[in-house]
C-alpha cells in the first residue's frame, strides 16, 4: 500500500511537471501573435514565423492538454501495464468521468465563489456548448455498452472537427491575450528551439509520470475491487479524486483573484473536460475496449449531463453572482460519491 501511494505521489509530481512544460508554450505562443503585430519587439525586427498566424489559439488547446496530462499519463499506464483489457477500460473511462464531474462540480463551484460570470458571453462560450455535445454522443455510444471502433473514430473526428473551428473562428482567446501579452518575447524571438526544449521536457516528465505509475497501476489491479470486476467504481470515485486534486487546488488559488484568472480557469474546464470526453473514449476502444459497466449507465452518466447541463446553462444567462449554484454544485457531488458507492 505504501509503494502504491508513493508511485500515485511521483505520478501527480511528474505529471505537474509535464503540464507546466507544456503550459509554458502558451506564453511563448502568444508571443508569437504580439511580434506579428509589433515587429520591432524581435531581436531581428521580423516575426519569426512570418508565414503563420494565430498562435494564441494554438495556445489554449495546448494549456488544455497540460491541465490534463495526469489523467493522460494514468490512462496510458493502464493500457500499457494492465494484463485485462476490458477492466483496464473501465477503470479508464472511470476515472474519466469521474474526473469530469469533479471538474464540472468541485473546480467549477469554486470558481463561481470567487466572481461573477460576466467576462463570458459569446467569445467564450463555443467550448462549453461543444462540450455539452460531446458529452450527448459520448452517452449515446455508450448506451449498447460498448464503444466500437467505428465510435471511437466518430469521438475522434467530433474532437478535430472543433479544433479545426477553434482555430477558425473562436474568439475565446481575448481572456489568454490579457494575461500573456509581453510575456515571453524573448522566447519567441529566438525561433522555434524554446518551444522544442519546452516540448522536449514535457513529454520526456510525461513518460515518466507514466513510469513512475506501474506500481499504482498494478496495485489497483491486486485489490479486491479490481479482483471484483469493480473497476469502474475505482475509477470514478478514487482514482479520479487522486488525479483532480492539483486541478482542484488550481481552482481554489483562482479564489480572490480578477476576470482573467477565473476566465482561464473557465476555459481550462471546458478543454480539459472535452478532450477527456472524446479523447479517451477513443484511445480506449481502439485499445479493445468491450463491456462497459452497467454503473455507467445506471449512475454516472446521468450524473455527467446533468452537470454538463448546469454548467453550460449558467455560462449562458451569465449569473451575475454564484449565489446558491456553487453550494449546489458541491453537493452534487457528494450526492453523486454516495450514490456511486452505494449502488
Amino acid at each position: 500500500m505504501v509503494t502504491m501511494f508513493l508511485s500515485l505521489g511521483f505520478l501527480l509530481l511528474f505529471a505537474e511537471l509535464s503540464s507546466s512544460n507544456f503550459k509554458r508554450l502558451s506564453p511563448v505562443l502568444e508571443a508569437w501573435n504580439q511580434t506579428k503585430k509589433q515587429p520591432t519587439v524581435t531581436a531581428s525586427g521580423a516575426h519569426p514565423f512570418p508565414w503563420t498566424g494565430g498562435w494564441e489559439k494554438l495556445a489554449t488547446i495546448v494549456w488544455a492538454v497540460g491541465v490534463s496530462i495526469p489523467l493522460l499519463a494514468f490512462a496510458l499506464a493502464c493500457h500499457l501495464f494492465l494484463s485485462d483489457r476490458v477492466e483496464a477500460g473501465n477503470l479508464v473511462l472511470g476515472t474519466t468521468v469521474g474526473t469530469n464531474i469533479i471538474g464540472l462540480s468541485l473546480a467549477f463551484g469554486l470558481v463561481l465563489l470567487s466572481g461573477p460570470l460576466t467576462f463570458f458571453r459569446i467569445r467564450t462560450i463555443s467550448s462549453p456548448v461543444v462540450l455539452l455535445l460531446a458529452t450527448v454522443v459520448f452517452a449515446f455510444v455508450c448506451l449498447n455498452q460498448t464503444i466500437s471502433w467505428g465510435e471511437g473514430f466518430l469521438l475522434l473526428l467530433l474532437m478535430a472537427a472543433y479544433g479545426f473551428y477553434f482555430g477558425r473562428f473562436s474568439s475565446e482567446w481575448k481572456q489568454y491575450e490579457r494575461a500573456f501579452a509581453g510575456q515571453s518575447l524573448i522566447e519567441s524571438a529566438e525561433g522555434v528551439l524554446p518551444v522544442l526544449a519546452v516540448l522536449c521536457m514535457g513529454i520526456g516528465f510525461f513518460l515518466l509520470a507514466v513510469l513512475v505509475s506501474y506500481p499504482f497501476v498494478r496495485g489497483l489491479e491486486t485489490e479486491a475491487w479490481i479482483a471484483q470486476k469493480d473497476a469502474f467504481r475505482v475509477g470514478a470515485h478514487f482514482v479520479s479524486l487522486a488525479l483532480a486534486v492539483p486541478w482542484v487546488m488550481r481552482s481554489l488559488f483562482s479564489l480572490g483573484k480578477g476576470g482573467t484568472a477565473r476566465a482561464i480557469a473557465m476555459t481550462n474546464i471546458s478543454h480539459a473536460c472535452l478532450l477527456n470526453v472524446l479523447f479517451l473514449p477513443a484511445m480506449a476502444a481502439f485499445l479493445g475496449l468491450q463491456n462497459l459497466s452497467p454503473l455507467l449507465l445506471m449512475v454516472h452518466l446521468p450524473a455527467l449531463l446533468l452537470l454538463t447541463g448546469v454548467f453550460v446553462a449558467a455560462l449562458l444567462i451569465e449569473k451575475e453572482k454564484g449565489g446558491l449554484l456553487p453550494w449546489f454544485l458541491i453537493a452534487s457531488y457528494l450526492i453523486y460519491t454516495g450514490l456511486g458507492l452505494a449502488v
